[in-house]
C-alpha cells in the first residue's frame, strides 16, 4: 500500500513541476508591464500576427522565433562477432532539433504592455527581457 501511495505521490509531484511558472519569464513579464507598446515593437520588430481580444479590449502582438537546440544521443548500436568474441558497439553524435517559439505581447487601449509570455517549443533560448534604455 505504501508503494502505491509513494508512486502516486511521485507522479503527482513530477506532473505538477511541468505546470510551475518559468521564473525568468515571470520577471520579464513584470518588467514589461506598463511600458509603451512602441518599446515592444522596437525590441521585437513588427509582429508576425496581431490578435484582438474583444472582452479585454486589447490586442496581442505575436512574434515567431525560430529556435533550435543540440543534444548528444545514441545514433545506433550493433552487436557482432569480432576476433571470435561477441562485441556490442554504440555510436554517439550531436542531433540538432529545430523548434519554434511564439512571443505574445498584450497591449491595452492606452497602448501599454499588460502581459508578455512565450508559448510553443524551445523558448528557453529566447530573451524577452526589456532592453535597458541608454
Amino acid at each position: 500500500m505504501n508503494r502505491i501511495f509513494a508512486s502516486a505521490m511521485t507522479i503527482a509531484l513530477l506532473g505538477g513541476c511541468s505546470n510551475m511558472p518559468n521564473m525568468p519569464e515571470m520577471l520579464a513579464n513584470k518588467a514589461w508591464q506598463g511600458r509603451p507598446a512602441l518599446e515592444a515593437v522596437e525590441q521585437f520588430g513588427w509582429p508576425n500576427r496581431v490578435d484582438t481580444v474583444v472582452e479585454k479590449q486589447s490586442v496581442v502582438l505575436v512574434y515567431y522565433r525560430s529556435t533550435s537546440y543540440v543534444r548528444r544521443e545514441a545514433l545506433g548500436a550493433s552487436t557482432g562477432a569480432q576476433n571470435g568474441q561477441l562485441v556490442h558497439t554504440e555510436s554517439w553524435g550531436d542531433v540538432k532539433y529545430d523548434s519554434g517559439c511564439e512571443i505574445h505581447v498584450s497591449i491595452n487601449r492606452a497602448r501599454q504592455v499588460t502581459n508578455v509570455d512565450t508559448r510553443g517549443g524551445y523558448c528557453g533560448s529566447v530573451d524577452i527581457k526589456p532592453k535597458k534604455r541608454a
